[in-house]
């Protein structure tokens, strides 16, 4: 994802580009302008107008959906700054064997059945992914955008566990 990818998201919705976005406010700002481009509104006017219109409206809806979760906003705020994430990042050695061994112990639980045990995992990956988000927050606040990415590299490991313990624990 790079900020000049897609329209600035923050513009499209009226707010400052920033990290730390009140979700009350940001929803307010969605709920607003969906409401100027609503189908209903246009639908005498001509066609063109109707498509000009549904294209705002999937803009807006994007831009929605990508401010609304810390990550994404996070990676498109670094992104505007040119500083992107791909697909093979590096991040420290002893943070990747620890994150390998954890893939193995879930691995294992997952052929044992071990619903507590995948239970436990889930839980705790969860709580790191709100550390990590804590620290993706905090990098911000003064700027230490190499931190941010950091982080979000981490977070991208976690998300892809998680995936993997609900993944498990739907099998049962």
């Amino acid at each position: 994802m790079t900020a000049g990818s897609r329209p600035d998201p923050f513009a499209l919705l009226g707010l400052s580009a920033r990290y730390d976005v009140d979700k009350a406010t940001l929803e307010a700002a969605f709920f607003e302008r969906s409401k100027a481009l609503h189908a209903d509104r246009f639908a005498q006017a001509p066609a063109a107008e109707r498509v000009a219109a549904l294209s705002k409206s999937r803009a807006l809806n994007d831009a929605y959906q990508l401010l609304r979760r810390d990550a994404t906003r996070a990676e498109w705020l670094l992104a505007r700054e040119g500083v992107t994430i791909g697909d093979n990042e590096r991040i420290e050695p002893a943070l990747v064997m620890a994150l390998l061994d954890e893939r193995e112990a879930l691995a294992e639980a997952r052929v044992a059945g071990d619903r507590e045990g995948l239970d436990r995992m889930a839980t705790s990956m969860r709580a790191r992914r709100t550390a990590a988000l804590a620290a993706v927050a905090a990098a911000f606040a003064v700027p230490d955008l190499a931190a941010v990415k950091q982080q979000l590299i981490l977070l991208r490991y976690v998300e892809r566990y998680l995936e993997e313990c609900d993944a498990a624990l739907d099998e049962e």
